[in-house]
């Protein structure tokens, strides 16, 4: 079994260090040549907090390579009779680069029934991008709140410990082949040392993870604060109380079903990835456009869509994009 990692940014750099140091058959799929050519001749670092609370350091010298240089899979790969061996693709590019082209260059990689791409994305949208182009028996959607910071090209820190959600979008009805693949991959999350849990429907774990991060990532862009200080501010407490009852208003209209405790999640996770920069803070800081078109903008769209108002997603959406056209301007 191998399993390649699409997107060499925090999180992809962390769980692939993870489940290498769990023994797994892992690559790395970056971008650019630079960041490939870097850990593939230097090594990856990663950083996490040993029992006593210091940080430990560890050197893995783990394949990298650029998407370019991956190609289809071989006309042998696909003939019959020719055993294959089982591929699980994590996709943890960001939003804004999960486009109808890269969803054709995924499905030269996807020769049924060997192989599965695994999606963990911060937003909504990237499902229906995909299902054009790759079957949705083999796609599986990821939602995590687990916390990583990318330093450098080759380095990354584990800030936060969190949970990690999988499931089909066949919900109850998949196959026992599915419930197959479901097992691997949650044992793969568990060897690493993940806390991982199946979900039978995904698309409310999808929609949770959706307003938790429409209430941090565009506060903390804004205000320039790490996840842990929003709670902290007595006067941000009305505003994300704000955005979270507008976010739970259009679930309900929509029907999707969000976990009762969702605001006290919210806390937590602004807790365990306390020393965190969201990446959408790491985005605004480093000059690149944000998934605020995912995120809060996915949720406009499905508000406009049944005519509901919400006034301060709006508000935080336009701050954001305004903060990305300076860029332009300047």
């Amino acid at each position: 079994m191998k399993i390649k990692i699409i997107g060499a940014g925090a999180l992809g750099m962390m769980v692939a260090a993870r489940l290498f140091l769990a023994g797994q058959k892992v690559e790395l799929v970056t971008r650019s040549f630079e960041q490939a050519e870097e850990i593939d001749r230097l090594g990856l670092i990663l950083t996490e907090k040993g029992p006593d609370g210091l940080d430990i350091n560890q050197l893995l010298h783990i394949p990298a390579y650029t998407f370019e240089e991956l190609g289809p899979r071989t006309e042998s790969d696909r003939s019959p009779g020719i055993a294959v061996e089982p591929t699980y693709l994590w996709l943890m590019l960001k939003q804004t680069a999960i486009t109808d082209l890269l969803a054709q260059q995924l499905a030269k990689q996807l020769t049924p029934p060997s192989t599965h791409l695994v999606c963990f994305q911060n937003g909504i949208g990237h499902i229906e991008v995909l299902r054009r182009y790759i079957p949705m028996e083999q796609i599986w959607s990821a939602v995590t709140t687990e916390g990583a910071f990318k330093s450098s090209p080759r380095h990354v820190k584990h800030t936060g410990k969190g949970t990690t959600w999988l499931g089909s979008h066949y919900g109850s009805s998949i196959s026992q082949d599915d419930v197959h693949i479901g097992n691997i991959l949650h044992n793969l999350l568990i060897d690493a040392g993940f806390s991982a849990l199946m979900s039978n429907n995904i698309n409310s774990k999808v929609w949770d993870k959706l307003l938790i991060n429409a209430v941090i990532n565009p506060l903390t862009a804004i205000l320039q604060l790490r996840n842990g200080l929003l709670p902290d501010l007595p006067a941000l407490l009305p505003l994300m109380r704000t955005l979270y009852e507008e976010g739970s208003m259009l679930a309900e209209q929509l029907g999707i079903q969000l976990s009762a405790d969702l605001w006290e999640q919210i806390g937590i996770v602004c807790t365990r990835t306390a020393d965190n920069e969201s990446s959408m803070l790491q985005d605004i800081k480093a000059g690149r456009l944000t998934e605020i078109e995912a995120i809060t903008g996915g949720l406009l769209r499905e508000a406009q869509q049944i005519a509901l108002p919400l006034p301060t997603h709006a508000a935080l959406y336009y701050m954001i994009r305004s903060i990305e056209q300076q860029w332009e301007i300047i």
